[in-house]
């Protein structure tokens, strides 16, 4: 609540750039700040019940949202809305949608009742196979980055990015770090430690690679892992403020992560792969041409371009005619059949949905799968872009579905094991976050499967056992 009452007052006070603005005007301004007031609204009413669907929600609208209002007040710049004509209208029409769409969001979450304890409890837990995880991460970190060393993603064979999908990091350091947070208190301190390093290595590995979303992606895992095994943000009073301290910091590392990740990736890009010992000298030359000279203005407007989700959505939804093609249900059935149910061959060459969307704007002609990996583009849609790209205004009962059946399931279930008790729970926020952030239905599918079935393919490298009772000894006391 303190953070998106901060971003409301800055939206307040950048209202004298909304004029002569290029994408956005006072009316915008009028629209963010009732965007604010629903999530403060929302956020009042979450305190009552607590519910980790709310929580991740309104994650997004601050930080994604209202806030990209702000920049795009102080930095009109953005990549996406330089693809077709676009204007204050379009951004104010888009607003508006949202926060109808959040108005169904927030009543379908709202309208199941949690039947069971919020927390899940290991107390009486204690790992039994911390050793096994530290090799399972280790392996998965050396498979992921040293494949390309080997093979360039033309002539890598399709065996071998099979297998990377359930060894991926993204999965088993997601399992690691739940399974560290569960039992935190009881776990050896040499395997903690070592879990925890290897986590910072792959986040680092996983910049040098090229992506820009490595801190963000650990910050949000944790925060997925926390929601689903406590129902909130649960830290102590001492790491709070020392978090608070160093916001800054962090702050700079995700400045300097992004920059240094942009440089990488567009070299990779030029010569098709880059090896790891590449990417650290990569690294150093990025450092050497940015400087600490080099002006705000330069490095911030494409990391706001970046971080702006709203963009994403505003853009399709002001643009609908022109990507009626991408949006068919029928092509989503065929991309779900080419890219999930059909390793090693294609039936219908039809790319993902977030591949085929250059193909519009970029003027390609027909989306075909084969060309994507001449020209690799994926385009974020966000749940509001591709449900009004879907079906427009008449999208907006399927906003309250959506949250209403993942709520509803989310609820019922239930595991003896806490670990794979917090998985599910993991898998289903997981899945709510994808459709927020969405890149497509089909995208969201054909990353959930391997998740559902690691967390039953690795059940024996995340083992725990019951601590049997202590039995109090001597005489027999009357408890009343």
């Amino acid at each position: 609540m303190g953070a998106n009452l901060v971003v409301a007052i800055l939206i307040l006070c950048v209202t004298s750039h909304a004029q002569n603005n290029e994408y956005i005007d006072r009316n915008t301004i009028v629209l963010a700040l009732v965007l604010a007031a629903q999530t403060h609204l929302a956020l009042a009413m979450e305190r009552r019940r607590r519910d980790p669907f709310v929580i991740l929600l309104v994650f997004t609208m601050i930080f994604y949202f209202s806030l990209r209002i702000v920049t795009l007040a102080l930095y009109p710049f953005s990549s996406v809305f330089l693809r077709y004509s676009y204007g204050p209208a379009n951004s104010n029409f888009a607003l508006t949608f949202i926060i109808a769409a959040n108005v169904f969001l927030y009543a379908g979450l709202w309208c199941v009742r949690s039947r069971q304890n919020i927390f899940i409890r290991s107390e009486a837990w204690i790992p039994t196979s911390p050793t096994r995880i530290v090799v399972l991460m280790l392996v998965s970190i050396i498979y992921s980055y040293l494949s390309g060393v080997y093979w360039t993603p033309d002539d890598m064979p399709r065996i071998v990015g099979f297998v990377g999908i359930f060894v991926s990091p993204v999965i088993i350091l997601q399992m690691a770090l739940s399974y560290f947070i569960l039992f935190r208190r009881s776990m050896n301190r040499m395997a903690a430690l070592l879990i925890a390093t290897l986590i910072v290595l792959e986040v680092a590995a996983h910049t040098l690679a090229g992506s820009r979303s490595g801190i963000t992606t650990l910050l949000q895992n944790t925060m997925v892992a926390m929601l689903a095994i406590w129902s909130c943000i649960q830290v102590k009073r001492k790491v709070f403020i020392v978090s608070c301290a160093l916001a800054p910091v962090v702050l700079v590392l995700l400045i300097g992560a992004f920059t240094l990740s942009t440089y990488n990736r567009s070299h990779k890009d030029a010569v098709g792969s880059v090896d790891l010992v590449r990417a650290v000298e990569l690294a150093g030359e990025a450092t050497t041409e940015i400087g600490a000279d080099t002006e705000l203005d330069i490095l911030l407007p494409p990391i706001f371009d970046r971080a702006g989700f709203f963009d994403y959505s505003a853009e399709i939804i002001a643009n609908r005619d022109q990507y009626g093609e991408v949006f068919k249900l029928s092509s989503y059935a065929k991309s779900i059949v080419d890219n999930l149910l059909t390793p090693g061959f294609d039936v219908y060459d039809q790319p993902k949905a977030s591949n085929a969307l250059q193909f519009i704007y970029e003027d390609l002609g027909t989306p075909s799968k084969e060309m994507v990996s001449e020209s690799y583009q994926s385009d974020q849609f966000g749940i509001y872009g591709e449900f009004y790209g879907l079906f427009g205004y008449g999208s907006l009962p399927l906003f309250f579905l959506a949250a209403f059946l993942l709520k509803r399931g989310y609820v019922r279930l239930t595991n003896n094991s806490p670990f794979v008790f917090a998985m599910k729970r993991i898998v289903v926020l997981s899945v709510f976050i994808k459709i927020i952030d969405s890149y497509g239905m089909d995208w969201t599918i054909i990353e959930t499967v391997p998740l559902v079935a690691s967390v039953f393919l690795y059940t024996f490298f995340f083992r725990s056992r019951r601590i049997a009772p202590r039995i109090a000894h001597g005489p027999a006391v009357l408890q009343a």
